[in-house]
């Protein structure tokens, strides 16, 4: 029977792998030692497996500066953590040195089966090259550039242009790099080139939204639910971001990872929806009406001829105001009563005037 030790890291990944199956081995930071461990807390002969007569490994601290501790048995809850001198290996036993943390397994300990691939690992293995990312970077860059030359009424001048690709690309290298942190910090595992793809790509679906509904407005009008309409791309694109970036960047359970990609930004987005609920019924003296530059050539509908549009105007601002029966009734009665009567003199001064003619 052998014995393996994995030296694990602070994501309790593997990060070296000894197989041990002689009747001594001793552990440290020398290089004369079956298991090296490169820590400075360690001493050069830190402490020694030594195996008994029934064939199982003992643990002695070899009287080291910072001393021996087992932290834990993943195979075995009831284990506490406590300093050791001399322990009896367990298979599943976590030993830690200086600040080095080792794992002891049994070869004879089975081993869970293969878990099968995820599917979006190819897909993130594809969009994690130098041509995509820059592709994709190029091609945000270009349609912003185009956009802020489209909208505008002046002379396009060169630091409009450049003040538009430098905001664009930052902000999508700024992004890959937190994410890129994270993970080299928790997976040890960067991922630069697919964060900066993934959010390259939702930008493009992003803007490519608004070009509809940039459309759909000119169009038809849509002013009114504009902002309710520019909140379903959040609700899509920013879910399948965090969705990917937690995938690559984070060690999460599946179903959390999906839960918090979902219902964190389904929140936020939910109360701005609910703001522009309450927005609508409100009255408005100016009505919203778009003041975007768009070409003529957008417009789906056959335009309306300016006399036509003329005669339909008094349907369109004329309001109708309905009154009650009893306000009928009542209205040719005070029109009698505030009617005044004629005068004896109004009637004189009439007849002076007719005699004068």
């Amino acid at each position: 029977m052998a014995l393996i030790i994995e030296e694990i890291n602070r994501a309790h990944r593997v990060h070296t792998r000894v197989r041990v199956d002689g009747e001594r081995a001793t552990l440290g930071r020398c290089f004369s030692n079956a298991v090296i461990v490169e820590d400075p807390h360690v001493d050069p002969v830190h402490a020694e497996l030594v195996r008994d007569q029934d064939g199982c490994y003992v643990l002695r601290d070899l009287g080291s500066l910072n001393g021996t501790r087992l932290l834990r048995n993943y195979r075995d809850k009831s284990v506490k953590a406590a300093g050791v001198h001399e322990h009896l290996i367990q298979s599943g036993d976590e030993i830690e040195i200086g600040k080095s943390k080792l794992r002891f397994t049994d070869t004879e300990t089975s081993v869970p089966p293969a878990v099968p691939l995820h599917h979006a690992e190819t897909l993130f293995d594809r969009i994690a090259t130098p041509t995509v990312a820059i592709g994709l970077c190029l091609l945000v860059a270009a349609l912003g550039l185009w956009r802020a030359y489209l909208g505008t009424v002046q002379e396009f001048e060169w630091p409009r242009g450049v003040e538009v690709l430098t905001d664009s690309v930052i902000g999508l290298l700024v992004y890959a790099a937190i994410w890129s942190f994270i993970g080299r910090v928790v997976k040890h595992e960067a991922h630069f080139l697919a964060h900066l793809s993934i959010a390259a790509g939702a930008t493009l679906l992003y803007v490519g939204w608004e070009w509809i509904l940039a459309l759909l407005n000119y169009n038809f009008s849509l002013a009114q639910v504009m902002p309710l309409l520019k909140l379903i791309a959040p609700a899509v694109l920013i879910p399948i971001m965090l969705w990917c970036a937690a995938f690559l960047a984070l060690n999460i359970a599946p179903h959390w990872r999906l839960l918090a990609s979902v219902l964190l930004p389904w929140g936020f987005l939910g109360l701005a929806a609910a703001v522009e609920l309450g927005r609508m019924d409100e009255f408005s003296e100016i009505p919203p009406v778009s003041t975007a530059l768009e070409s003529d050539n957008r417009l789906w509908r056959e335009p309306v001829p300016l006399e036509q549009f003329l005669a339909g105007t008094p349907t369109l601002f004329d309001i109708t105001i309905e009154q009650d029966e009893e306000d009928q009734k009542e209205a040719p009665e005070n029109t009698e009563s505030d009617s005044e009567p004629v005068s004896d003199s109004d009637n004189r001064t009439n007849n002076k005037t007719d005699d004068a003619g």
